[in-house]
């Protein structure tokens, strides 16, 4: 029973996590992906312990990989303690969730759960759940691109790809969210989908298998994404060269075994096919194709988005502006980072000025969308290296295997911590795998190295995340390249006591079966409840851009209520409370005066807590300039937020900019002048720098000036209509 609930949890894992998307919360995909991959290791590692207590034994296994991921995982623990913003770097950047510490621990316990409760041909079965959960996606994505989209059939009963802001039409993301990410999932998936159709006997799963090829290949054309092109073609290459590379290696009996003798004839198939799709639909690296589609209508673009392909600035080139910042923060914290997901915050403190001239220079950049760089940023030498030690492992010990050698190195793991015989240190072994074992290899390293050549120009999220650690675990359980723990000498000492009581004696046995079941019960239930806080987040928030502070204070109290410590609700209701005092002040005085107080607590309470987050001081700037309008006292704390946020964001132009329109408010125009002077210095182009310059010059009745600042509008947008009529009014 309990081995059937880790097993189907597992399926659910695989199956269901990259269809999964909802709409009641504040964002659609990777937070709801997160949630459930919690819920369901939690349940895995409540009933793998459980079932360790009942079996009377340890259920863990040894894996090739035990000591990179340990210090890989020391690397981040350390991180996370001298991170900027330790909330964030164990949570994770909130909209994203992936990539905080909980991630990285929840990640690790399903890959030790993998390799230590299940057997060789579970690995198998479990890749067969995972590819037909990537072609269940592959089925949402490839209708988007012919103009209907499954979700606006689903939530808006509309047979139309229309229903979402981005243009999905023209660059597919089905159930991921984004092109790029739906484009590293398949990348990662198509070679063991081929690996299925090569080694097949039946013509029925020969004939899914290259269904499943297709339309993978199909969907991820569709995504125009180049990084998951350029994996896919990373990933193409290594399958060819691991596989003819080691043919001579082969014995005879290799060479008998189904689909052995003629490799060559299925992958000249899929790759055939592969080259009819590009033919017909082009490439995200080419632009010839044999199919012309029409245009499709250009849609808008949301206000701030983290895409870096939205069309203005080439991509290449913002991406080169991104890395330069992303190197920046590592000279600054060279060791350990600046903490676990903490780039949006410390990007902005070296922001290159000249990413104030790309298109996108005012959207949010929470990634270097450049996995290793990131690594480099955020934590440190220490964690690059280990992180890069981790893949290096997997890859080289893959490599060697296929080629029939594998050395001992790789085999030992913590003498201090486990009893095991070892081989001699300079000994080789040779293993006799079939062709079928090798094959698996090479199309998971395939697939390994389709997701490392798209992350140097992307980076990870959940699904492809979760995969970059199971995979290893795959490959292992096929190759039978595990050692099962049969103590572990340091804890033995310990725990032998309290194991002698739980075993000996069943009452106590139960109670700490009821406990752990209550715990993990427990944990169930606060993910359960963070989640309400979402939507209840999601609403407010809502209500707030809406322009109704008094429905958006209700639903941001309810957010708070339920998760306390995330300081994005505190600081959004602090913002709800003060326009709600502002909007009572004539009404409700008393009522107004209790809403500017918890408005000032709100505020205090999310900075204090998550100090480097630009985006917090960014909300505290607009609660503040609120509550001026009640009380004169706190324009001076306006400004002291305002300048704080400046040395957050010291390239930042609209900060400056704004800080010019309040101080025009409070009346202060020659200082704003000389402010909006300094955002234009940033940014030599700044359309509305320059307009309110003018206006600011004629308010102080300099109208040769205001001329001037008009004048250079025009040289910039010729047509404004805007500033042609000023000018006529001059």
């Amino acid at each position: 029973m309990l081995d059937r609930i880790i097993r189907n949890s597992f399926y659910l894992l695989f199956l269901v996590t990259p269809l999964i998307f909802i709409p009641a919360t504040s964002e659609l995909f990777e937070y709801n992906k997160m949630m459930f991959v919690y819920i369901l290791t939690i349940v895995v590692t409540t009933t793998w312990i459980v079932n360790m207590i009942l079996k009377q034994r340890l259920i863990l296994k040894r894996s090739p990989l035990d000591i990179p991921i340990f210090l890989f995982f020391l690397s981040q623990v350390i991180s996370t303690f001298l991170s900027v913003d330790r909330h964030t770097s164990v949570w994770g950047y909130y909209s994203r969730s992936n990539g905080g510490l909980l991630s990285l621990v929840s990640y690790l316990l399903l890959y030790y759960a993998l390799i230590s409760n299940f057997k060789t041909e579970d690995a198998v079965k479990f890749l067969k759940a995972i590819l037909i959960g990537g072609f269940l996606v592959s089925l949402y994505a490839i209708p988007e691109h012919f103009g209907v989209s499954p979700s606006c059939v689903l939530l808006v009963q509309r047979f139309a790809a229309d229903c979402w802001v981005q243009d999905v039409q023209t660059r597919v993301f089905a159930t991921l969210g984004q092109p790029n990410w739906l484009g590293a999932y398949l990348g990662m998936i198509i070679f063991p989908a081929i690996y299925f159709f090569i080694i097949s006997e039946n013509l029925k799963d020969k004939i899914r298998y290259y269904i499943f090829s297709a339309s993978y290949y199909m969907a991820l054309t569709f995504t125009l994404s180049r990084g998951a092109a350029l994996g896919f073609l990373g990933g193409l290459g290594s399958f060819v060269v691991l596989h003819f590379g080691r043919t001579k290696l082969f014995s005879s009996s290799e060479r008998s075994e189904p689909g052995s003798s003629n490799l060559l004839k299925p992958l000249l198939i899929i790759l055939l096919t592969f080259l009819l799709i590009n033919l017909l639909f082009g490439s995200a690296l080419t632009r010839f194709k044999l199919f012309v589609e029409a245009p499709t209508p250009p849609k808008p673009q949301a206000a701030a988005s983290t895409q870096l392909e939205t069309g203005g600035t080439e991509s290449g080139q913002i991406r080169l502006i991104v890395w330069k910042g992303a190197m920046d923060i590592f000279r600054a914290y060279p060791i350990f980072g600046s903490g676990l997901e903490t780039f949006a915050y410390t990007y902005y403190n070296f922001r290159p000025t000249e990413h104030n001239l790309v298109s996108e220079w005012d959207f949010l950049y929470n990634k270097a969308h450049n996995e290793y760089l990131n690594y480099l940023a955020t934590t440190g030498l220490v964690g690059f290296l280990t992180y890069m030690g981790m893949v290096l492992t997997f890859l080289s010990w893959g490599a060697l295997r296929i080629f029939n050698f594998q050395f001992s190195i790789f085999n030992k793991n913590f003498k201090l911590f486990a009893n095991a015989n070892f081989a001699s240190k300079n000994q080789i072994s040779n293993f006799k795998d079939t062709f079928s074992d090798k094959l698996f290899i090479i199309s998971i390293l395939a697939g390994y190295v389709s997701y490392l050549v798209q992350n140097f120009f992307g980076f990870s999220v959940v699904m492809v995340a979760l995969l970059f650690y199971i995979y290893p675990g795959f490959v292992f359980l096929k190759t039978n390249s595990l050692n099962e723990v049969t103590s572990i000498s340091l804890l033995s000492f310990l725990t032998s006591p309290i194991k002698n009581t739980i075993y000996k004696r069943i009452l106590y046995k139960r109670l700490v079966i009821i406990t752990i079941c209550l715990i993990g019960l427990m944990l169930i239930m606060t993910l359960y409840r963070y989640w309400s806080a979402d939507t209840y987040y999601k609403n407010g928030s809502s209500y707030s851009d809406a322009g109704n502070p008094g429905q958006a204070y209700n639903f941001l109290i309810q957010a708070v209520n339920l998760n306390p410590t995330e300081p994005l609700y505190r600081i959004e209701l602090g913002y709800a409370a003060g326009s709600a005092a502002l909007a009572l002040s004539q009404e409700d005085a008393s009522k107004s005066s209790e809403l500017e107080e918890q408005a000032q607590q709100q505020t205090s309470f999310a900075l204090s807590n998550s100090p480097a987050n630009i985006s917090l001081w960014r909300t505290a700037i607009r609660t503040y300039f609120e509550l001026s309008f009640l009380d004169p006292k706190y324009e001076q704390k306006t400004l002291e937020v305002v300048d704080r946020a400046i040395t957050l964001a010291p390239t930042d132009p609209k900060l400056l900019f704004n800080k010019a329109l309040i101080l025009d408010e409070f009346n202060k125009t020659e200082e704003a002048l000389e402010v909006l002077k300094k955002a234009i210095e940033l940014k030599p182009n700044y359309k509305d720098a320059y307009i309110s310059l003018g206006d600011y010059y004629l308010k102080l009745n300099k109208k040769e000036a205001a001329k001037a600042q008009y004048e250079t509008v025009l040289k910039l947008t010729p047509n404004d209509e805007e500033v042609i009529s000023k000018l006529n009014d001059l």
